[in-house]
């Protein structure tokens, strides 16, 4: 798998390159269990934002999606990055961090971060809101990150429906298909 990576990689393409394949061969082989910890670490000494992050996450699974590796594949690699993004963001605020991250240049930014609002499998609810995921907040991220109405987008979220619909076999088909596919924009001739 060839990946081109997000700006944030600093001339670090090897160590992160060894990181990525160490966290896709987790989330494969255990997916239940995959914490991501060498991606973590890689990204935690980088000191990257969690923009940074989510860049490279998109970037990973658009990687992931194009080798045709399947559904559940690239539902666990998503549930792994949900955990390593959630490592790094941190502790809401008020949750008992007393002193500041001197280390941290964007020290802000990753005390705390807006949630991801990412697929829980196997309920297939929001991460950041609890809603029926694609939730409304991250219809309008994923048309942002795909750059509008794409075919990448929808192969994406065909992919989601099919995993959704493993996990929710009593949710009817023209429901599952209205809740992943149907609020995308339609293009006009």
């Amino acid at each position: 798998m060839i990946i081109a990576w997000p700006a944030g990689s600093g001339g670090h393409e090897p160590a992160l390159g060894a990181a990525v394949r160490e966290t896709l061969q987790e989330a494969l082989a255990h997916p239940a269990g995959a914490a991501g910890r060498a991606l973590g670490e890689f990204c935690q000494r980088r000191e990257w934002t969690l923009d940074e992050f989510d860049a490279l996450g998109h970037h990973l699974l658009t990687a992931v999606l194009a080798q045709r590796v399947g559904v559940e594949a690239l539902v666990q690699v998503g549930a792994v990055l949900t955990r390593v993004r959630q490592r790094l963001a941190g502790p809401a605020p008020g949750a008992g961090q007393s002193h500041p991250d001197r280390r941290s240049r964007n020290n802000a930014s990753r005390r705390y971060s807006p949630p991801a609002h990412l697929p829980l499998s196997p309920s297939w609810r929001c991460s950041g809101c609890a809603a029926a995921w694609p939730c409304p907040t991250k219809q309008s991220q994923l048309l942002v990150e795909f750059g509008g109405t794409t075919a990448g987008l929808a192969v994406y979220l065909g992919a989601c429906l099919v995993a959704a619909t493993k996990d929710l076999p009593a949710l009817p088909p023209a429901q599952a298909r209205a809740r992943f596919l149907g609020w995308l924009p339609r293009r006009r001739s």
